[in-house]
């Protein structure tokens, strides 16, 4: 559990050009009181969806299989898949796959459904080739499945709302199996559950290269011969392709608290309210945020000191808001200053565009509507600023 502080707060200096968007500029902070919650993740349902295509190969693992030799087995497939991240943890993918497969049986019993004889060897008979110690299975299949997908990365990560290099995924899911008619291989429908894990390599917060090994369990007469010790084949794949996320990429944090944890941030606002009121002084705009800093900056985006990260539970609230703004006044240029009074030019101009490309990226703003620049802020922060043009 997690806390959360009541900052009292009131103006300090001058008010921006954001003044008639009534957004403070500096902020104090006055007094904190601390209560137990913990943090729920959502998205809207056109959020957060990616396209994923692969090539690689896949192994059968049917009844006399293990008597070819494993290189033999592996033969090539690919998938198509979409998908959407619900939310840091949890997501769902629904994909369309094809594979060749290669199994082997040794002619020494076994059934075949709707025949007396397996349909495959009769017709490698009729071609001439020897099959009295075993013959080949050769499968072409497509496959839909669905995928219930957990992020282990975010799952082992305290911050849950930012962007990562590598992506770890385990997930389960069920398949429909579909096999094609040839050679004397019979269509033949089957269900299967599977298992995988799934990671990508993100290039950027678009696009990433992904590698997704898994597992499917199906029913033995999936080729069509149902073996002598168990109903069961297993079909091993690994695949290597890219992932594109497609429009926005956000989720929205919320915080929930108890209801006497809620009467007790209530009773708190109106007892500052009215200390401040009885002062004399205006009413203040009381603002709920997390308990990690000693102050907050509006509208400022604070990195951490001499680097190019910030603070992302913290800080992405203030570029949410910057966001909103442009999209409200389709007008507005706005200029990104790198504050250069506490750093040098470069580290400055870095943070700036960190800051663009996640308007860009994340919330849609035209590029062209956004100017970067480096100057000396009145402020000694590690700070990027927005200014209206």
């Amino acid at each position: 559990m997690k806390k959360f502080a009541i900052l009292s707060l009131i103006l300090a200096g001058s008010i921006s050009a954001f003044a008639q968007e009534n957004r403070v500029e500096t902020t104090t902070k006055t007094e904190t009181v601390d209560v137990e919650y913990h943090k729920e993740y959502n998205s809207k349902l056109s959020t957060n969806w990616y396209i994923q295509a692969a090539l690689g190969g896949s192994v059968f693992f049917g009844e006399d299989d293990s008597e070819m030799s494993f290189g033999d087995r592996i033969k090539p497939g690919f998938s198509l898949a979409v998908g959407r991240q619900f939310n840091p943890l949890l997501g769902g993918r629904l994909s369309f796959e094809g594979n060749r497969l290669v199994g082997w049986n040794d002619n020494k019993g076994g059934r075949y459904p709707n025949h007396l004889t397996d349909p495959r060897k009769e017709y490698l008979d009729k071609k001439g080739v020897y099959t009295d110690n075993g013959y080949d299975q050769d499968i072409r299949y497509y496959a839909l499945a669905a995928d219930f997908m957990l992020n282990l990365t975010n799952l082992l990560s305290e911050d849950k709302n930012s962007f990562k290099r590598w992506d770890l995924e385990a997930y389960l899911g069920v398949a429909a199996l579909s096999t094609m008619e040839r050679k004397g291989v019979d269509n033949v429908i089957a269900l299967g559950g599977r298992f995988g894990i799934s990671t990508t390599y993100n290039i950027n917060q678009r696009f990433g290269i992904n590698l997704d090994i898994n597992s499917t369990i199906t029913s033995s007469t999936i080729d069509g011969h149902t073996g002598e010790s168990g109903d069961i084949d297993n079909i091993c794949s690994a695949r290597l392709g890219l992932k594109w996320r497609i429009g926005k990429q956000e989720y929205r944090a919320t915080h929930a608290i108890s209801n006497s944890s809620y009467d007790e941030l209530n009773n708190y606002i109106v007892a500052v309210k009215t200390q401040r009121m009885e002062q004399g002084a205006p009413e203040e705009q009381i603002v709920v945020v997390p308990a990690e800093k000693d102050k907050i900056i509006i509208p400022y985006v604070v990195f951490e000191e001499g680097k190019e990260t910030f603070n992302q539970e913290l800080q992405m609230a203030n570029i949410f808001n910057i966001s909103e703004l442009l999209k409200e006044k389709k007008d507005l240029q706005m200029d990104i200053v790198g504050n250069t009074r506490s750093t040098n030019a470069e580290i400055a101009l870095k943070r700036a565009n960190i800051v663009k490309d996640i308007l860009v990226s994340r919330y849609s703003i035209d590029a062209n509507r956004l100017t970067v620049k480096v100057q000396e802020m009145d402020d000694d922060s590690q700070t990027v600023h927005f200014v209206n043009k």
